[in-house]
């Protein structure tokens, strides 16, 4: 592999990437941290950039500190344990004021200090492992960086601590047996920290009824495992001696949120930091500040509808759109359970439904879309509508970038901007805005 003369580091950008510019080629280099000088193996190169590797670092950032995994630097996925976690905070916040400024053309805008997670290791309560084959023994892993390459995955320092054992039976399971009755592709663990279960969720290509049960049988009487569901992501299971979804116990877990107990099935998503996600909620609700006025909320992308079933717990009229059926079911038995009234699911696509929306039917609109951000129906939908506040969460800082630059050419300010560090040792951050409109 070829090496580079000494780069500089100037910055940390998304994705975890340290930035070094020489003459006109911009090379990203995985682990570097600001104000480092380094020596680098280069990897892809296009026209103007290239990726690359520290071969030696000769000048150590402050920051800097031994990674504790023993394959962080093969595993894909953190890219931030090398550095203190004060400066992992400090790093992902200028990302995202550089994303609102360099996509949203986003300036002058008041960013809270980010929130840290009260766990920067073991906070994990949800966690897909690929399964592979090495040297004929079966393991739970994950896959290098940039790759399909496997990597074994069964220490991981990010998952939570009821769930190592779950973990670690399973791989011990899986390395008993010479074959498999069914490809299996991928396991999720899902836990619940208020209750202390755990639910295991199996992905094969395809199985017949038969093999379905034994592969189900592989991962019989875990402790605290109280539900096992295989699905099949083939398209040919419509045929019938393959299975779409087989169930064994229980096919939802329950966790407690804020003083509420949430359902969340097999179908649904499922929070994999659940004190942050806490920590959200509570920001938003002393934003809207719904005790003190009967709030209309809307939001959008409701998931399992902790958000509002929280806000109506705490006063608002809150309706809820979700285009998940099942994780729709999970809010409503949720608000049942939680004898929250005051509150409406409507299960249907976000788009569809807006359009629906008259102008000031709500006071405010929450929404948490997937990583790709809002469509452009969307964003036509709520200019129309206009509502006097939105408050958009999102995982990622380029898509929320790109869509506020949208809501605020329909007449909108950002009031104020708070991050949270959802997912700690990694570039990822979870950000909560408020506009508000002019």
């Amino acid at each position: 592999m070829p090496t580079f003369p000494s780069l500089t580091i100037e910055r940390v950008v998304a994705g975890g990437w340290g930035l070094s510019r020489s003459d006109s080629m911009v090379t990203f280099v995985r682990g570097g941290l600001p104000d480092e000088v380094v020596t680098v193996a280069l990897g892809d190169r296009h026209r103007h950039y290239q990726f690359a590797t520290i071969d030696e670092i000769l000048v150590t950032s402050p920051h800097r500190i031994p990674a504790p995994c023993s394959v962080y630097d093969e595993c894909g996925g953190c890219q931030f344990q090398h550095a203190h976690y004060e400066a992992q905070l400090q790093y992902k916040q200028r990302v995202l004021k550089e994303s609102f400024s360099r996509i949203g053309h986003i300036e002058q805008v008041t960013f809270n200090d980010p929130v840290p997670s009260p766990f920067p290791y073991e906070y994990r309560r949800r966690v897909r492992f690929r399964v592979f084959q090495q040297h004929g023994t079966f393991h739970l892993g994950f896959v290098r960086e940039r790759s399909h390459h496997p990597v074994k995955g069964v220490g991981c320092l990010l998952v939570s601590k009821p769930m190592k054992g779950v973990i670690e039976d399973i791989e011990g399971r899986l390395a008993g047996q010479r074959r498999l009755p069914a490809f299996l592709s991928h396991v999720e663990i899902r836990s619940s920290d208020a209750f202390g279960t755990h639910q295991i969720l199996c992905t094969v290509s395809r199985a017949s009824p038969n093999q379905a049960r034994e592969l189900l049988d592989l991962f019989a009487e875990i402790p605290a495992v109280i539900g096992c569901v295989l699905t099949s992501s083939s398209a040919t299971t419509s045929q019938r001696r393959f299975v779409r979804r087989v169930v064994r116990g229980e096919p939802h877990l329950f966790e407690r949120f804020q003083d509420m107990v949430i359902r969340v099935s097999d179908r649904s998503f499922m929070q994999a930091n659940w004190p942050v996600y806490a920590m959200v909620f509570q920001t938003l609700a002393d934003w809207l500040n719904v005790e003190d006025r009967q709030m209309r909320v809307l939001e959008l992308y409701a998931g399992v509808g902790c958000m509002g079933l929280g806000l109506a717990k705490n006063g608002a009229l809150v309706t809820e759109v979700e285009e998940n059926p099942y994780a729709a079911a999970d809010a409503k038995k949720s608000a049942s359970q939680n004898h929250i009234g005051r509150y409406r699911m409507r299960t249907a696509k976000v788009e569809d439904f807006l359009e629906t929306v008259a102008p000031d039917e709500y006071d405010v609109i929450v929404m948490d879309p997937p990583r790709t951000g809002l469509s452009r129906r969307c964003i036509e939908s709520l200019g129309r509508i206009r509502p006097p506040r939105m408050l958009y969460l999102s995982c990622d800082a380029s898509s929320l970038a790109r869509d506020l630059n949208r809501l605020c050419a329909t007449q909108y300010h950002i009031r104020l901007v708070q991050a949270f560090d959802m997912f700690p040792q990694t570039a990822h951050i979870e950000t909560l805005v408020e506009l508000v409109r002019v």
